[in-house]
């Protein structure tokens, strides 16, 4: 009679039904996680319009814990580290919900007296990809407005110019504007431009607030857009004045 030897992937299998330890330990780490394997993966909520956007910073003394990285029922987080900018090596909870009315309790590792909640106004191109995925860069751009400025106005200047010039203009990046509804900053207005990776950014930008070659030459087809009659109108500095590369952790 021929004998066969036992397939390395049948032994496997042998070994996991006699409780092999490493089947038992990457059980137990499941377990710790608070993973169900019957359960469904959590859909992944994109950035657009109208979706509300929670900047709760981790004080610098201080690092995010399990519990503060976990998704609640209307609302999605995700874990940024400042890379470059004002906030440079500060870390950042960003929570993402569609429900603009959402509140949410910061643990006492969040600094309140920074944090803030904004809604995106415009997006430019609707977005069809996950922005958010880990390793992507996610400039956030404070903005300045002078006094006498009507919102309104600054608003409608947003959609119909400046998003649609800004917003995808550059390839594997994209520009998305923000209103603060609450906390630090109330009432004022930024911008993120995202990028999809740090080797893109890079690109762009090899090193802070320097831009590269290929980048100066495509900042000349809306260069027109910061002068007096544009931009110049409403901001009281530079658009990049203040900003924080975050990279997207999780």
């Amino acid at each position: 009679m021929n004998t066969y030897p036992l397939s390395r992937w049948f032994v496997l299998f042998l070994l996991l039904l006699a409780g092999w330890p490493g089947a038992v330990f990457a059980q137990n780490d499941l377990a710790d996680l608070g993973m169900n394997m019957d359960e469904e993966p959590q859909q992944q909520l994109m950035l657009k319009q109208g979706a509300l956007l929670s900047f709760q910073f981790i004080k610098t003394d201080e690092e995010p814990s399990f519990q503060d990285l976990q998704a609640t029922e209307n609302s999605q987080v995700h874990y940024l580290k400042g890379e470059r900018g004002v906030h440079e090596k500060r870390d950042l909870l960003l929570r993402l919900s569609y429900d603009t009315s959402a509140t949410f309790t910061p643990s006492d590792r969040v600094d309140e007296e920074l944090s803030t909640d904004y809604v995106i106004i415009e997006t430019g191109k609707p977005i069809n990809e996950n922005w958010l995925k880990p390793g992507t860069i996610f400039g956030f751009h404070h903005l300045l407005l002078k006094p006498d400025v009507d919102n309104e106005e600054f608003e409608e200047f947003i959609r119909e110019i400046w998003s649609p010039t800004r917003s995808d203009a550059l390839p594997d990046s994209k520009l998305i504007f923000l209103k603060a509804v609450s906390g630090a900053r109330e009432g004022e207005y930024g911008y993120i431009w995202l990028i999809d990776s740090e080797e893109t950014r890079d690109f762009y930008f090899p090193e802070s607030e320097v831009p590269s070659k290929m980048y100066s030459e495509f900042e000349k087809g809306w260069d027109w857009i910061n002068n007096d009659e544009n931009l110049g109108r409403f901001l009281a500095g530079a658009e990049d004045d203040e900003f924080t590369d975050y990279l997207v952790i999780k």
